[in-house]
């Protein structure tokens, strides 16, 4: 009697990957942010041999289409091909800390099985734009929105026209708190102080498309009173420390 092919069952699925870990001699463990899927841990044989067909498609930051094998516990790659590997990061220090950043935030706040499709699509549209150089946008101006955006996904979007305490509308003496803007009397300890600039710059942010809230000019001070904001809210609702915040405060 014959024995019976064990038929191994394969699912597609698109995404970026987040993070790449060492395995045994050549092979690489992935961590994937999957559209439909949410997060993904994917072993990827032999992907560190220098001729490996799963090479491009096992780095760092790259967009891909993926077949997976499904093993017992865990996904093993079995096709790759590569959609988008976002060269550009790796031209440039300060985007680069920047794309390390924005894949720390998705990594540590991705569920298992959870589709986080908004957020795919965000942090897509940051890396694009930090890959092309010849767009007039900062890494920093880039980051800052996108952690806007992140909160706004992420159901804690912050209130941008009224004071969170009292309800009054804030246009002048306008200051940042965790839940958004609040007046000059009703500010807490832990609010930052926010130029009437800003104040406009998060409203476009919060309420503009996706495809138009990275495209605003500001001035430098601007874009830093962003920056400070999107690390306020991030300390008020997550425990985790950013370790890649550091490498991008040092390109200020």
């Amino acid at each position: 009697m014959k024995a019976q092919k064990t038929v191994m069952k394969t699912i597609k699925a698109r995404g970026l990957v987040l993070k790449e870990y060492e395995a045994k001699e050549s092979d690489k463990r992935l961590l994937v942010l999957c559209k439909e899927h949410g997060r993904m841990m994917i072993y990827a044989r032999g992907a560190r041999r220098p001729k490996s067909k799963f090479m491009a498609a096992s780095q760092v930051f790259t967009y891909a289409d993926f077949v997976l094998a499904a093993g017992r516990g865990f996904y093993s790659l079995a096709q790759a091909e590569v959609i988008e590997s976002f060269y550009g990061l790796r031209t440039n220090y300060d985007s680069l800390a920047a794309a390390h950043l924005i894949a720390e935030v998705c990594e540590k706040t991705l569920l298992e099985d959870i589709a986080c499709d908004d957020l795919l699509q965000l942090a897509l549209k940051a890396l694009s734009y930090l890959s092309k150089p010849s767009i007039d946008l900062s890494p920093l101006q880039i980051t800052g929105v996108f952690f806007t955006r992140f909160f706004v996904y992420y159901g804690l979007a912050p209130e941008t026209n009224a004071c969170t305490a009292c309800g009054e509308i804030v246009e002048q003496d306008a200051f940042f708190a965790a839940e958004g803007l609040v007046c000059r009397v009703c500010r807490p300890g832990y609010s930052i102080k926010l130029s009437p600039a800003a104040v406009y710059a998060i409203r476009h942010i919060v309420h503009s498309d996706l495809s138009k809230s990275f495209l605003f000019n500001a001035h430098s001070s601007v874009i830093n009173e962003l920056w400070q904001v999107g690390k306020l809210l991030w300390d008020y609702h997550f425990e985790w420390r950013l370790v890649s915040e550091k490498y991008l405060d040092s390109s200020l």
